[in-house]
């Protein structure tokens, strides 16, 4: 059993990966235990909220240091709409 720690670090992964493949890859595990936690989660009502609606013009620069930060935290391997949920998140 993993501790709450890992499990968390799975998650998030997974957040950041969008992919149980690519989550599975970043946090060092296979991806049927990162396809176990996240089915946990969802039957735990904690899912992520949908997608937000998109504007016309998006202003990046404000935002470049959170992205860089979550690049290097995923290894390059986070998806673009996964970065800006997290963006969309921040508000």
């Amino acid at each position: 059993m993993k501790k709450p720690e890992e499990a968390m670090e799975i998650l998030e992964a997974y957040d950041l990966a969008g992919s149980l493949r690519g989550a599975a890859a970043l946090a060092g595990c296979d991806h049927k235990t990162v396809k176990h936690w996240v089915e946990v989660r969802e039957q735990a009502g904690e899912q992520l909220p949908g997608q937000a609606a998109r504007s016309a013009l998006v202003m990046v620069e404000p935002f470049a240091g959170k992205v860089e930060e979550l690049v290097a935290r995923s290894g390059a391997r986070v998806r673009a709409d996964k970065a800006h949920g997290v963006l969309v998140a921040m508000g």
